[in-house]
């Protein structure tokens, strides 16, 4: 059968849950070393999706292992954990934003 990406799934088996439920995800971006939480999003369960998930970077530049967290809002024992790296660069000082912009300024003759 095809199925397009709009395809929901069933409905959860939740005999107490007073109305329908549908199983969705809690996507949870973190730093496990620092308990830091970074972004928060509920998506709802389908074949295939695009999620962006926006955070501030942290302030100091460096490596960072961060973590997603994938857990289901339905069903026990199906969370899922994946190793996320980020490289923050050195912020660039005024000086130097301001000589850039005048640089730029000068090779548009």
């Amino acid at each position: 059968a095809d199925l397009d990406d709009d395809y929901l799934p069933g409905l959860v088996s939740a005999p107490f849950f007073p109305k329908e439920k549908r199983e969705g995800w809690w996507l949870v971006v973190g730093d496990t070393k620092t308990n830091l939480l970074l972004s928060i999003k509920r998506v709802p369960l389908q074949l295939k999706q695009n999620i962006l998930m926006e955070f501030m970077a942290p302030e100091e530049a460096g490596d960072y292992n961060l973590t997603l967290f994938c857990m289901s809002d339905s069903y026990m024992g199906c969370d899922q954990e994946y190793s996320l790296p980020l490289n923050v660069a050195a912020a660039k000082s005024d000086d130097e934003m301001e000589g850039s912009e005048e640089e730029d300024e000068g090779s548009e003759e």
